[in-house]
């Protein structure tokens, strides 16, 4: 269900005609929630659910996977493949895709006739630079823990992080509003085992598909470029910043539970519909992922 602002102003009028005490302070008005950022709202009515307290053997372990990439990689088609693959067939909701277009392979013109879309982002460059060591793609990193150019690899390593318990919860609440491209996020975390103050928060938007050029040196038609190529799990934004921000100035003990909330405005590039948010916890000096989650931008 989309959350969209007029809908609930209509939810809090017919709850008023029904009965007055239906209405529960803090009384909020119509001309007062319609003023409100979208992170603000997006709280208002994430407090409507039930306070997220999940047991650890309730939690799914997902894991991050990360493949670095570039539209005029012509190797990395067949790395797109495999994580598509992965996804779709062996590990479906235990995995979390994100593509990270970055080096100089994803170099563009503008104006020109093809290769001529901007897929990089500040982010994006700046993990490139930071955790790639080869300074090559396709480049996969597994939670940030196992990193390589190794693409048939990356099934035995997925499996492996799997095995673990995972060390905390995520549950991610979105509030689309239509009429200003908007949406309002809230992320939920709850940690299982105790962490010090270098856990981090990260929260991006990956948008799936992106219809563009690709080159492929083994295209079927004789030609290694590619018009209409489908980029799957586009990293287009981070939300707090490269590396995130610190889930608590002290540490956390194990049952800790944090709330952060977020807002988005989308540029004209960017389709919401084929959005999601990607909340993930990691140790910002080890990079490793603890746990991630994913949920669509206009549920």
């Amino acid at each position: 269900m989309i959350r969209v602002l007029r809908y609930s102003l209509s939810c809090l009028l017919i709850a008023f005609v029904a009965g007055c005490d239906v209405i529960k302070a803090p009384y909020l008005d119509a001309a007062y929630l319609a003023q409100l950022p979208a992170d603000e709202f997006c709280l208002i009515e994430a407090a409507k659910q039930d306070p997220y307290d999940p047991a650890q053997s309730s939690v799914v372990k997902r894991v991050l996977v990360e493949e670095m990439t570039g539209h005029k990689c012509g190797n990395c088609p067949r790395a797109h493949e495999e994580v598509i693959r992965l996804e779709s067939e062996t590990f479906k909701e235990r995995m979390i895709p994100i593509s990270i277009h970055a080096g100089p392979l994803s170099s563009f013109t503008p104006g020109a006739s093809k290769y001529f879309t901007n897929f990089t982002t500040e982010a994006g460059i700046a993990l490139y630079t930071s955790l790639n060591t080869v300074n090559a793609v396709p480049f996969g990193m597994i939670d940030r823990n196992i990193s390589n150019t190794d693409y048939d690899t990356w099934e035995g390593h997925i499996s492996s992080r799997l095995t673990q318990s995972p060390g905390a919860g995520i549950r991610i609440f979105t509030c689309y509003n239509p009429d200003s491209n908007t949406v309002g996020v809230v992320v939920n975390v709850k940690y299982f085992e105790a962490a010090s103050d270098k856990e981090y928060l990260s929260v991006y938007v990956v948008e799936d598909p992106v219809i563009d050029w690709q080159k492929d040196y083994d295209a079927p038609n004789g030609s290694p470029d590619i018009p209409a190529y489908p980029h799957r799990h586009v990293l287009r934004a981070a939300l707090n910043g490269t590396w995130g921000e610190p889930l608590s100035a002290g540490g956390l003990s194990a049952g800790g539970r944090v709330t952060k909330s977020y807002s988005f405005k989308f540029p004209t590039y960017i389709n919401p519909s084929q959005s999601h948010i990607v909340a993930f916890v990691h140790n910002v000096e080890t990079h490793e992922v603890r746990q991630a989650e994913i949920r669509g931008a206009t549920e």
